[in-house]
């Protein structure tokens, strides 16, 4: 696999390692996300022990990683005599130490904690006694979310005192995706995005010689696809998973639009006081959030989202359809019938939203932090008055939570018309009431793939406060 991005993490990891003193990083986040092909490549040009654990027995681990410190030791006896406790391994690493700087990396190290019960306490100890030794970088890395959070970076986890530092790998924003993909339009590269997400393994298997279409059947429709049952996959590697099917169904039910808890629960089979332990599970996966409109951060008005565009793809196109995809002829006959005609659809939703956020983000002064708003404002209407929900699709917000700016977002429902103008005024003046804009004017973005109409542009252009972006805006290196 091709290395890319990842630079501030590097960064970190660089900062560490000419510290002075004895640095214990933890690196923990979702399979796929990359962590051991970070560690791996930033331990190549140094010595190092890289040690990644498999489920297995105590014995295996202890042998394995005996081998491990043969190789960088020198002493063939490590291997020809495996070390037979841990508290010989810490040893072990106190005269690898002797011999100089040295990362010493334990990958999955969930593997190992579960299998021994004092390993906490001989890390802690090792640690302390090596806290001013410069010669030391430990790191402890996993991909089980759910274990690193309660036992190894919270607050009461047994190394909380002890670690120096903590990286919580996350999978790359949209713009990610140039590197796997370098000779495509800034179109297709989103569309990428919107398929594949921002998972270095699941980029990694594009082939960027062929189409987009060709790399959807063949990663993720055909039966024999490496993507065909991620899912699956993932549920299983974590610790708290026990009924699989459920929060599969939950998933489903998110990314196929119901995103309210009672919806979901409904969904599930669940009540929706049952289905809450579940879905925080998911939370703490990040492979769900809850969203608010982006002036609050709690209240009523929550809804839930499927975060990686991956998975929203796959609950959307792949999983409810298995019954068509047990052929490749069944496959390609999927995609040229359900797929592509709705992809761009597809593609109008989170996916093109998380795009001109990210821009947003970036290209707005005074932006912290960006995402959508909603909310209610009565009109009158023949029968009367009636409560209608106004939204802006990009929100970007001060450091105080005011906001800077509003936008609208449309990718393959025409270009943007004059009355969508309007619609960003009314939001505007709603958040002017309720003292949550951060002057009395704010800039109107409209971002946009396929145009605007002629009034707009005019409009556009009589104003300083209305900006049209198109997608080569949004990434002008395109091509």
């Amino acid at each position: 696999m091709a290395f890319f991005n990842r630079e501030d993490e590097l960064e970190a990891l660089e900062a560490r390692w000419a510290s002075g003193r004895g640095e214990f990083v933890v690196i923990y986040g979702r399979r796929r996300v990359g962590k051991s092909h970070l560690i791996t490549h930033f331990a190549e040009s140094r010595r190092h022990l890289l040690f990644e654990a498999t489920a297995g027995s105590e014995r295996d681990h202890l042998d394995d990683i005996s081998r491990e410190i043969a190789r960088v030791s020198g002493r063939r006896v490590y291997e020809e005599q495996p070390l037979t406790s841990w508290r010989g391994v810490f040893a072990a690493f106190d005269d690898l130490l002797a011999d100089g700087p040295i990362m010493i990396a334990i990958d999955e190290f969930q593997f190992v904690a579960r299998r021994n019960a004092e390993l906490g306490s001989l890390l802690n100890d090792f640690v302390r006694r090596h806290k001013e030794n410069p010669a030391l970088l430990l790191v402890v890395a996993g991909s089980d979310v759910s274990f690193f959070e309660r036992e190894v970076v919270g607050y009461a986890a047994t190394s909380y005192g002890r670690r120096t530092g903590a990286l919580r790998i996350e999978p790359f924003s949209w713009s990610g995706v140039r590197p796997f993909v370098p000779g495509w339009s800034v179109d297709d590269r989103i569309r990428a995005w919107a398929v594949f997400g921002g998972v270095p393994y699941y980029l990694d298997e594009i082939d960027p010689d062929q189409p987009l279409e060709e790399n959807v059947l063949r990663a993720a429709l055909m039966p024999d696809g490496l993507l065909r049952s991620e899912p699956e996959f993932l549920l299983a590697q974590e610790s708290r998973i026990r009924d699989r099917d459920v929060y599969m169904s939950a998933l489903r039910a998110i990314a196929n639009g119901h995103t309210r808890q009672g919806e979901i629960a409904a969904r599930m089979g669940k009540r929706p006081d049952e289905a809450r332990p579940f879905l925080e599970t998911l939370e703490e996966m990040r492979l769900v959030q809850r969203r608010f409109p982006v002036t609050q951060r709690a209240g009523q008005k929550v809804v839930y989202a499927v975060t990686d565009p991956f998975l929203r793809f796959w609950f959307r196109f792949v999983g409810p359809f298995e019954s068509r995809l047990q052929t490749r002829a069944g496959a390609r006959a999927h995609l040229e019938q359900k797929v592509l005609p709705d992809l761009d659809h597809f593609v109008s939703g989170d996916a093109f939203e998380e795009v001109a956020q990210d821009w947003a983000l970036r290209a707005v002064e005074g932006a912290v932090d960006v995402g959508r708003w909603w909310g209610n404002r009565k009109v009158r209407t023949p029968e009367g008055p009636r409560n209608r929900q106004y939204e802006a699709d990009v929100v970007p917000i001060d450091a105080d939570g005011k906001v800077v700016a509003l936008g609208s977002c449309k990718w393959s429902v025409g270009e943007h018309q004059a009355g969508e103008l309007d619609k960003l005024e009314t939001v505007a003046k709603m958040l002017r009431k309720d003292g949550l804009l951060a002057s009395d004017a704010v800039p109107l973005y409209f971002f946009d793939r396929t145009g605007f109409s002629d009034r707009l542009r005019e409009l556009a252009a009589e104003r300083d406060d209305v900006h049209l972006i198109t997608t080569s805006q949004i990434d002008p290196a395109d091509g």
